[in-house]
């Protein structure tokens, strides 16, 4: 259905097209700008995706870019960690892409990036990230209230988690 990859300077056009978007954009991290520019896009594919260590996939499903996936190793007394956060094009949505690139990025931090623990936080208002997390087995591990303001607003950040299996 999907596959995990690296970027390729070909993605430039789909990312910029599928990231400047509102509706992909309203819930994401405050590096992920809205408006979305072809800058941005050639920032990312240049930098952006390695920055701080970074692992980024693309999302491709059927032969197209999707979206992007990716975990942010912890430094320090958190190295076993990393944080792992994704999206997916608006006219992608609904088909499970999200769940399978999750499910798929996971298995990679696991057994071949070395971490025992993968959080993601998600801003509260996102119910859809929220379902995707929670059906790929990440509990909640708590809510920290008014946790960020972006775009005028206060949100909740939910900070889900998974520990690595024992083997």
């Amino acid at each position: 259905m999907i596959v995990l990859r690296e970027y390729s300077a070909s993605d430039l056009e789909e990312l910029v097209e599928l990231a400047n978007n509102r509706n992909v954009s309203r819930y994401l991290v405050y590096t992920f700008p809205y408006p979305y520019t072809r800058a941005d896009g050639e920032w990312w594919l240049e930098n952006g995706s390695r920055e701080d260590g970074a692992i980024t996939k693309a999302i491709e499903y059927e032969g197209r870019f999707a979206g992007s996936i990716g975990i942010k190793p912890q430094p320090g007394w958190k190295a076993h960690m990393a944080e792992i956060g994704y999206w997916i094009g608006e006219s992608y949505w609904g088909r499970g892409i999200a769940s399978e690139a999750l499910q798929r990025m996971t298995r990679l931090a696991f057994s071949r990036h070395g971490c025992r623990k993968l959080s993601a936080p998600v801003l509260g208002p996102n119910k859809a990230s929220i379902r995707v997390l929670e059906k790929k087995a990440y509990v909640l591990e708590g809510i920290m209230k008014d946790e960020v303001f972006k775009d005028g607003r206060y949100f909740d950040i939910h900070h889900y988690a998974r520990l690595r299996p024992h083997a």
